[in-house]
């Protein structure tokens, strides 16, 4: 994805009485049209493309039925064309054609998913969205997003970053695609190996348009979400809103064997949050407005308020021997939580020549989170007792600044440069009340990292048919962190790293390409894991936080050659201090503590095939990864590594004119890579999707039909020999109803997310 001063090409494609064309294929290609800059499809006879300004396409249309339509276009602005496509002469009559056309496109390795597609519309949470995205995956606790052989992504919305909680609270109805972008340039964060882009409607419609929807789903217990969105577009000026309410009875369980012999410690353990006690409301919504200044300069703002209540019960059934005395325990827990996150950007962006661009952004970030806690246990059959009252509170401020230039030198080259800052402030208070002796434990951890950062990219052309992409990024980093009744810092960290990053493409022909990628990247832990809040699970083993992560770098090389629409990747990278989640014995505190830890390094090698398919009334996506991970860490046992294969696989059947079937799954076979073994899966998805008109929606989705979707991992880390499996609520049922009123004609919004921490909040 390269960075460079970008115009909009815009259309409506109709026949010759005038009425909209469905489907289409729309591609730009370069002036001598040996290379395809972009692609896209037609939504109700409306497309819409964005390439680098001050540049002359060929912009192609083709549509089954009519004569194929191309035109040179010069780009020096913003253009909008209607176009009138003339049938063929030669029809067939007395025949209806069903065809569908692919919702997930793949250029350049670069993954996109159309969400205004009826497959995705009616989808009721963008987490659901984002796995449908070959590679994509959500943790056990969907609580963060990985990308295989790649790790945690970088979450932008609008081509600017954003954080988790951002993303589960927007409105599926707000966004118009989502694309996995493998090998993002220097402009963007150094934080990440892959950029998950989510793009939002911003050619939302002049005039009135509300929608409502609401999903009734039956996993192990009911849950249902109800959602509204509203936009309202005059002269340019435009406001945006959302409003989501989710009631959710949600179902939790694991399972582990632990062994610690040089304390003499075993336990297995299975812990239970059942639905009927664990009951979660979310209130997420949005508020955007947009003021144009000229045809390149506005104002804007953007922001994002997500509410979360959660009381719930734990219940753990342990066995525990300890230095030969064994013990059944009970273990009662009841739990309020809250969950509370705010965020708010303001953009200004100026076009101070024809050649030169100017962005800034101001954006500050809030995240609560409250955990109340009455511990019971009940030692071999007695009486539950309670034993420990708890009250945490973690509150995480962020504040960013950005300001980037995008410089013209020319027709072949330009140049992108900018500087940011980021400060985030956290304090965790921990306060534990032990019943039996009567003693009160205090923690006041306070948390301060401050990051600088500038960065130049360059992007041109070597020759016709090789053009190229290099950036360097500085980043100066501060970490301290201390406990209020302590004089002495616990963390004091500095450091200052460069990122280079460069791609070379080169197009064989019309139809072939092969890219060669190098990146440096750096992983920095989330907030929320690098603090002393805790959560007790049985009576020798806590969860808690790890003040001592270290950031993970990561150096990666890879090549990819594309021929048409189909793909193949063959990629190494290392990682120093690779993090895991892993059970250790803490010997000053005499339990056990699982937490993320940093291991020493990590290798890897990968080869990716990514094949589209389409034919008449089918079409498909199919993703193979053939993968070689090996971890190493001192403190481990080390083992075997085993290569092991990913695969994904989507199938979409248009049966009737406004009907869509679509099956899939993807799946892991069993993986060992050194320190960890874990399980093999296979998840298999089915739904049906069925429009009314313009007006209504209706879809019936079946998710993790076969349950599947659980976690085994074995390992020994630390003296610590551990074996569990995290089961997973996946089996779902769901009803979705979507109604759509209101007409409008183009407006142009635009916001960004200027803080670079802000995917760390939680």
């Amino acid at each position: 994805m390269f960075s460079q001063t970008e115009y909009t090409l815009k259309g409506h494609i109709s026949d010759e009485s005038n009425s909209p064309i469905p489907i289409a294929d729309v591609l730009l290609y370069n002036s001598t049209q040996e290379n395809l800059v972009t692609y896209t499809t037609l939504i109700d006879g409306d497309f819409s493309l964005k390439a680098p300004g001050n540049k002359t396409y060929v912009l192609e249309i083709s549509a089954l039925g009519y004569t194929k339509f191309s035109k040179e276009v010069s780009l020096d602005k913003d253009v909008h064309f209607s176009i009138q496509l003339e049938q063929k002469a030669q029809v067939l009559e007395e025949v209806e054609l069903s065809v569908v056309k692919n919702p997930i496109t793949t250029l350049n390795r670069n993954t996109k998913i159309d969400v205004q597609h009826p497959i995705f519309a009616t989808v009721p949470e963008p987490l659901e969205l984002f796995t449908k995205l070959p590679g994509v995956q959500i943790a056990a606790d969907r609580q963060s997003l990985t990308v295989i052989g790649k790790g945690n992504p970088l979450i932008y919305l609008n081509r600017q970053q954003v954080d988790f909680e951002v993303l589960t609270g927007l409105s599926v109805d707000a966004i118009e695609s989502i694309e996995l972008i493998q090998n993002p340039s220097a402009k963007y964060e150094a934080s990440g190996r892959a950029v998950l882009l989510v793009t939002t409607k911003r050619d939302a419609n002049s005039g009135t348009t509300i929608s409502f929807q609401e999903t009734a789903s039956w996993k192990r217990n009911y849950n249902n979400y109800i959602s509204s969105n509203a936009s309202y577009s005059k002269k340019g000026f435009e406001v945006r809103g959302n409003f989501g309410l989710n009631n959710l009875g949600l179902w939790e369980s694991n399972t582990f064997q632990f062994n610690v012999p040089e304390a003499n410690i075993f336990s297995d353990y299975l812990v239970l949050i059942p639905g009927p006690f664990n009951n979660r409301r979310q209130i997420n919504s949005g508020l955007g407005l947009y003021f144009p200044i000229s045809e390149q300069d506005y104002i804007s703002f953007n922001s994002v308020l997500r509410l979360q209540t959660n009381k719930f019960s734990i219940f753990t059934d342990s066995f525990l021997e300890i230095d030969e005395n064994q013990s059944d325990i009970l273990t009662d827990t009841t739990n309020d939580n809250t969950r509370d996150y705010f965020t708010g950007s303001l953009n200004f962006n100026k076009s101070l020549s024809k050649n030169l661009n100017l962005f800034s952004g101001l954006q500050y970030s809030q995240y609560v989170t409250t955990l109340d806690t009455a511990i019971e246990n009940n030692t071999n059959g007695v009486d539950f007792i309670l034993e420990q009252l708890r009250e945490q509170r973690y509150d995480l401020k962020s504040y960013a600044l950005r300001v980037d230039f995008e410089q013209r030198l020319g027709e072949e080259l330009q140049l992108d440069f900018g500087v940011n800052w980021n400060e985030a402030g956290a304090e965790a208070f921990s306060e534990f009340q032990n019943l039996n002796p009567g003693i009160t434990d205090v923690l006041d951890f306070q948390y301060k990292e401050d990051l600088y950062a500038s960065y130049a990219s360059m992007t041109g052309n070597l020759s016709k048919k090789v053009n190229f992409v290099s950036g360097l990024r500085l980043e100066h980093n501060k970490v301290e962190s201390e406990l209020a009744s302590e004089s002495t810092p616990l963390i004091e960290r500095e450091n200052t790293r460069l990122f280079p990053k460069a791609t070379i493409k080169m197009s064989l022909d019309s139809i072939k390409t092969l890219s060669v990628n190098y990146a440096k990247s750096v992983e920095r832990p989330n907030f929320s894991r690098t603090n002393t809040i805790s959560a007790f699970i049985n009576p020798v083993l806590e969860g808690t936080g790890n003040i001592n992560l270290q950031p993970e770098i990561t150096n990666e090389i890879s090549s990819t050659f594309q021929y048409k629409n189909k793909s193949i990747t063959l990629g190494y990278f290392k990682t120093q201090n690779p993090s895991s989640f892993t059970i250790q014995f803490d010997e000053d505190a005499g339990v056990a503590i699982l937490s993320l830890t940093n291991l020493e390094s990590e290798k890897s090698y990968y080869a990716n095939l990514n094949l589209p398919f389409s034919k008449g009334i089918w079409t498909s996506n199919t993703s193979i990864s053939l993968n070689y991970n090996r971890l190493e860490d001192n403190n481990a046992i080390i083992g075997a590594s085993k290569p092991f294969v990913y695969a994904y696989t989507d199938h979409q059947f248009k049966v009737a004119k406004d009907t869509t079937i679509t099956v899939g799954g993807w799946g892991f076979t069993r993986r060992n890579d050194g320190i960890f073994e874990r399980n093999s899966m296979l998840v298999a998805n089915a739904s049906l999707v069925k429009t009314f008109g313009q007006a209504i929606q209706f879809s019936l989705r079946f998710n993790d039909i076969f349950r599947e979707l659980n976690f085994e991992e074995r390992y020994t880390v630390d003296g610590v020999e551990s074996n569990g499996t995290y089961f997973v609520d996946g089996r779902e049922v769901a009803l979705s109803l979507k109604y759509t009123i209101g007409g409008q004609t183009k407006g142009k919004f635009k916001n960004k997310s200027v803080d670079e921490n802000i995917d760390r909040i939680n």
